[in-house]
């Protein structure tokens, strides 16, 4: 049942950004999970961050960090290659198909994401943990 919501709400969010023409929104709309790195990075100092911290959260962050960015790319790629398709008058299947690669895709991006919050989770205090959230929440 969660596949099907996805599904449609992927087929909504698509659809809806063609018909408003905003083929720049299939680009920058990767996952609804929140990235969190970079707020760790820029906010190092606001965070409170030792030494150790940072070096375990750099090392997360060049292990984990090429796959996700590939990901990313594939999924903004394969959304505006979905638009290109319906315009193109494509057979019904055949977008349905590439609909359904890329939700794999994104559940692959969100559980990447989902190991990524784990990971900062276990190495920040509680009270980083706090102020990470408050800061990631706080942006516009």
């Amino acid at each position: 049942m969660n596949l099907l919501r996805t599904l449609a709400l992927s087929l909504v969010f698509v659809s809806g950004a063609a018909f408003a023409g905003e083929r720049q929104a299939l680009e920058t709309y990767l996952s609804p999970a929140p990235s969190l790195m970079p707020i760790l990075v820029k906010q190092a100092g606001e965070l409170g961050l030792s030494a150790e911290q940072q070096a375990r959260l750099a090392d997360w962050r060049r292990a984990a960090q090429p796959g996700r960015e590939k990901l990313e790319r594939e999924i903004a790629a394969d959304r505006l290659a979905i638009n290109q398709a319906m315009l193109d008058d494509r057979n019904n299947q055949d977008v349905q198909k590439r609909v359904r690669d890329v939700q794999r895709k994104e559940i692959k991006l969100v559980v990447s994401k989902l190991a990524c919050r784990d990971n900062a989770r276990k190495i920040l205090t509680p009270e980083q943990w706090s102020k990470l959230i408050a800061l990631y929440q706080a942006q516009p």
